[in-house]
């Protein structure tokens, strides 16, 4: 008898260490399972705020953009309306030699430009205005989102 109740026994024990085994192993996948929920959770943060920035970047470009874009209209209407007169400096030796004489020299002088000219500069400083634009917002994404270090 008692050796039936030591086979029992063992047997019990048995079992008992056997879901004692698998109890650990489920221990083990659930901690695994959590450290990946946590660094899914980390990874979905570090992609929120990344978009953040990335959109924020984008509305501060835009509007930096829409506002040199509509200061340049407002001087290209303005010279083409002649409200606005664009000219460069001269040197006009014609005027100098005529008053040589007088001592004064060569004389420096402002020639008004056509308005059409005006315009067209205007819209070549407006091309040039959104290079830049478009150059500092490609440095501020290379800066905050390729060179930021990474966590």
């Amino acid at each position: 008898m008692i050796r039936y109740l030591v086979a029992v026994l063992i047997g019990c024990l048995i079992i008992i260490y056997g879901g004692y085994q698998r109890i650990e192993s489920q221990a083990q996948a659930l901690k695994k399972a959590s450290n990946l929920v946590e660094m899914m959770g980390k990874a979905a943060q570090s992609r929120r705020t990344t978009q953040r920035l990335l959109a924020q970047l984008d509305r501060d470009h835009t509007k930096e953009l829409e506002n040199a874009q509509a200061d340049n209209q407002r001087l290209r209407t303005a010279v083409g309306n002649g409200a606005r007169r664009l000219s460069v400096e001269a040197t006009c030796p014609a005027v100098g030699a005529a008053t040589a004489t007088s001592g004064v020299g060569h004389e420096k002088a402002r020639a008004e430009l056509d308005p059409a000219a005006g315009e067209r500069i205007v819209a070549i400083a407006n091309d040039g205005d959104e290079g830049l634009i478009a150059l500092r917002a490609a440095q501020d994404y290379i800066n905050t989102f390729c060179q930021a270090p990474r966590q």
